[in-house]
């Protein structure tokens, strides 16, 4: 799976930290409402691009914990980071998949979300089935899983056509580290952000 579609499917539908199941659906649908008219709608239409990233990212942040994907995607590479490597580490992967969410979704024609109903896997894990209709005609199976935590029902994992987001990028992750630091990732990051050239190529 081309790390670019996985972090577009990964975050069309982000939202949600309710503390019950109930409504999760209609709060996944309304943060995606939110994130689609500021690169759609009138009222953002003389915004730059980096201006609607800036926009999109109020509105991811204001719904869901990026931090719960950034921890289990780091896995166990995550400690031995020093705290100012930790920093620059979830701001930059912050700035990445909302650059690469902007930029994959962002055309003359918005997509079409349909949702599933939601699925109970036991008293603290759920899911909510999706499908993402692209003008192209491209259709996408999205899964979003939701995991009971101290602050509510928080997206922990995204499968997208079957491939979960958290272990494709963990498995970059720990090759990188099988080798590399923090700091080497933390310059790797800046360098896909600096040339801005985020293809469904590009991998960490």
């Amino acid at each position: 799976m081309k790390l670019r579609l996985l972090i577009v499917c990964a975050f069309l539908l982000l939202g949600a930290s309710a503390y019950s199941q109930e409504g999760e659906v209609a709060k996944l649908e309304a943060a995606t409402k939110d994130a689609l008219d500021v690169l759609y709608g009138v009222k953002y239409s003389d915004y730059t691009k980096e201006e609607k990233a800036t926009a999109v990212r109020s509105i991811l942040e204001r719904d869901y914990d990026l931090m719960i994907m950034i921890r289990r995607t780091l896995g166990r590479n995550w400690d031995p980071l020093s705290p100012a490597e930790q920093v620059q580490i979830k701001e930059l992967v912050t700035q990445l998949v909302v650059r690469a969410f902007v930029d994959g979704v962002q055309g003359v024609e918005r997509p079409s979300i349909e949702y599933g109903e939601l699925v109970m896997i036991t008293d603290k894990r759920f899911e909510i089935p999706s499908v993402v209709t692209f003008p192209s005609g491209k259709v996408i199976n999205v899964v979003y899983r939701f995991g009971r935590l101290k602050t509510g029902w928080q997206i922990y994992d995204i499968v997208v056509e079957g491939v979960s987001v958290v272990s494709n990028y963990r498995q970059q992750i720990d090759d990188h580290f099988r080798k590399g630091n923090g700091a080497e990732l933390i310059d790797k990051l800046k360098k896909l952000l600096e040339e801005g050239n985020l293809d469904e190529s590009i991998r960490l």
